[in-house]
C-alpha cells in the first residue's frame, strides 16, 4: 500500500470540522499529471496513431532537414509504409537515389521502427500553390 503525503493530522482535523465518519477512507493523495491523463484518454480513445503523425507532421523540418522539407511533405500511411509527397520529379529522384536510407532512419527514430516499416516516395498530387508573380 502507498503511503500518503496527506498531512495525518490535518486529515484528521477536516474529519472533525467537516463530520466526516471515522470509517471513511482518507482520499487519495496521489496527483496525476494532466500528461499522464492525457496519455490515458489517447490510448482509451485509440489515437496513438494520430498523435505520431501529428509529431511528424510538426517535426518534419526537424527529421528531413530545412532544405528536404522545402520540397517534400510527409503524406498518408499505407500498411507501415509512409507515403512522401514530392514537388518535383527531380526531387524525387534525388531523395529516392542519395537519401532514402537516411530519411526512413531519421522517421524511424521520431516514430518508431514498427510504425514505419518503409517509404514510398511519390509526386505530390496537391502541391502547394505558388504565389502569384506580381
Amino acid at each position: 500500500m502507498r503511503k500518503s503525503t496527506l498531512n495525518r493530522g490535518a486529515w484528521e482535523v477536516q474529519r472533525e470540522r467537516c463530520h466526516i465518519p471515522a470509517d471513511e477512507p482518507q482520499p487519495p493523495d496521489a496527483a496525476v499529471s494532466f500528461t499522464e491523463v492525457a496519455e490515458q484518454l489517447i490510448k482509451q480513445w485509440g489515437l496513438e496513431g494520430r498523435v505520431w503523425e501529428e509529431r511528424l507532421l510538426r517535426d518534419w523540418p526537424t527529421v528531413v532537414g530545412a532544405q528536404v522539407a522545402a520540397h517534400s511533405r510527409p503524406g498518408r500511411m499505407d500498411r507501415g509504409t509512409l507515403v512522401i509527397f514530392v514537388d518535383s520529379s527531380v526531387w524525387l529522384s534525388e531523395l529516392t537515389r542519395y537519401i532514402r536510407g537516411p530519411l526512413l532512419a531519421n522517421v524511424q527514430r521520431l516514430c518508431g521502427a514498427d510504425k514505419v516499416r518503409s517509404l514510398r516516395l511519390q509526386l505530390d498530387p496537391d502541391p502547394p500553390k505558388a504565389p502569384p508573380a506580381g
